[in-house]
């Protein structure tokens, strides 16, 4: 029994181990034998700091800051090189570019250097995996060096994708006036951290249009709607609240709500649909309770399946008054029927 218990359990755990479509932690890479710094003293030395992926979840980037210093006694250009992992690249800053003949390398800087002095690069760098991927880190590496090329050993930083989290979505509609709509958009982080941006969808039917705010230009909604992102920085319990305007012709339509991707999100309620009219419509999450009409009163929950018990009452016992109406009945027939047998007697 505690051998099939430990094989379940087991087999339970490898169901909930990720499965990365793209980048996977790797240890730290070696300095290759026989490179320059094997044979002469480093006259540059470069360390990266950790990167925090944010913002567009569908392609996150974030800042690397990476340090060159001058340890030698005279000035020098100090450079450095840089290397990614599959997935990642640099997008702006610190004047890189490839390394020919090396894959995944790019040397950077080159600014003069006082001896002994030091200056810091900010570069960014960005997330291409095909699919987004939440959770999971990556290692790069940086290596200082002079313009003679005498490359120091290469030191690793981490690169990390952002959490898998809790988001809640809420939206209310006002009233269609002149063929224009408002939908307020409530989304709070129901999180243990801050985050560093999210994309929230809408999927409009024909005679829907979104006019504000502006619409990414990403294709990912297939001329079916808008996708906005959101890219401030949202507070753990903290709310992001903004507008969605609407062009609404032909009556009353119905538009769909999500935030994406939904690979993310640890919980349900985020998406809904709201039904827009001359009335305004509101929505919550697939598995949220709707609100009470008085936001002063606290609903009582009622266990499912179970109904509210009537006034109490003194319990039933004995015979029923029904049993002594058909008794009652039958007596006053019988001596009804008596009363007939005797007067014929006395006739006869």
């Amino acid at each position: 029994m505690n051998r099939l218990l430990s094989s379940g359990l087991l087999a339970a755990a490898l169901l909930f181990v990720p499965t990365l479509a793209g980048p996977a932690a790797a240890a730290p890479a070696a300095t290759p034998t026989g490179s320059p710094s094997a044979t002469a003293a480093p006259t540059v030395t470069a360390r990266g700091d950790i990167v925090f992926l944010a913002q567009d979840p569908w392609f996150p980037s974030g800042p690397l800051e990476v340090t060159v210093k001058n340890p030698g006694a005279a000035a020098a250009k100090g450079f450095f090189v840089l290397r990614l992992p599959d997935f990642v690249e640099p997008t702006s800053g610190a004047d890189c570019r490839s390394l020919s003949g090396t894959p995944r390398s790019w040397l950077c800087g080159g600014a003069e250097l006082p001896a002994g002095g030091e200056r810091a690069y900010r570069l960014t760098v960005t997330s291409s995996t095909p699919e987004p991927v939440f959770g999971v880190s990556a290692w790069g590496s940086v290596a200082g060096r002079d313009a003679a090329g005498v490359t120091d050993g290469f030191t690793d930083f981490r690169i990390n994708w952002p959490d898998r989290t809790s988001l809640r979505l809420r939206a209310t509609a006002a009233p269609i006036v002149n063929g224009m709509t408002t939908v307020r958009v409530r989304v709070t982080n129901a999180g243990t951290f801050d985050i560093g941006g999210y994309s929230f969808t809408i999927t409009t039917p024909d005679g829907v249009r979104v006019t504000a705010p502006a619409c990414s230009d990403s294709g990912r909604m297939n001329g079916v709607g808008c996708e906005v992102l959101r890219r401030g920085v949202l507070a753990d319990g903290a709310t992001d609240t903004f507008d969605v305007r609407l062009s609404v012709t032909g009556g009353t339509k119905t538009v769909r709500l999500s935030l994406t991707p939904t690979s993310r999100y640890t919980n349900k309620d985020t998406a809904l649909t709201l039904r827009l009219g001359g009335t305004g419509g509101s929505g919550a999450g697939d598995a949220s309770t709707p609100p009470s009409a008085d936001p002063a009163t606290t609903p009582t929950p009622t266990a499912v399946g179970t109904s509210t018990p009537e006034a109490a009452q003194l319990p039933r016992t004995g015979t029923s008054g029904s049993v002594y109406g058909l008794i009652g009945a039958v007596l006053l027939a019988l001596g009804v029927g008596l009363l007939v047998l005797r007067r014929r007697m006395s006739q006869g």
